[in-house]
């Protein structure tokens, strides 16, 4: 087996939960916005009323610090009971083009 290259981080994909109690596009759009800034990809779908899910797939550090973006932005900090990250685990490739918010089924 080849040593793994270190000069390139390897992509990482997650799912996430998000609980908050926001107005119905606000932590969408906030989402998108620091998605496409950290260049992070995958999307962001509300679930319930106060339930967004979705997928990230990046850099294992950029994933935290999204995580740490949302759950610490000072209009939503009070309003995100919880954001919780399941499934972390290495892909070889990214599998979305860009982070999209996404409509409930």
């Amino acid at each position: 087996m080849a040593p793994a290259d270190k000069s390139k981080p390897g992509i990482m994909a997650c799912d996430y939960e998000i609980h908050a109690n926001l107005p119905k596009q606000a932590l969408e759009l906030f989402a998108l916005a620091q998605a496409q800034l950290l260049g992070i990809r995958g999307y962001i779908v509300r679930e319930a009323a106060d339930v967004y899910k979705g997928q990230l797939q990046g850099e294992g550090k950029l994933i935290e610090q999204f995580k740490h973006l949302v759950g610490t932005a000072g209009e939503y900090v009070a309003a995100i009971k919880e954001f919780s990250i399941k499934n972390l685990k290495p892909i070889q490739k990214y599998t979305y083009e860009t982070f999209e918010i996404r409509k409930p089924k």
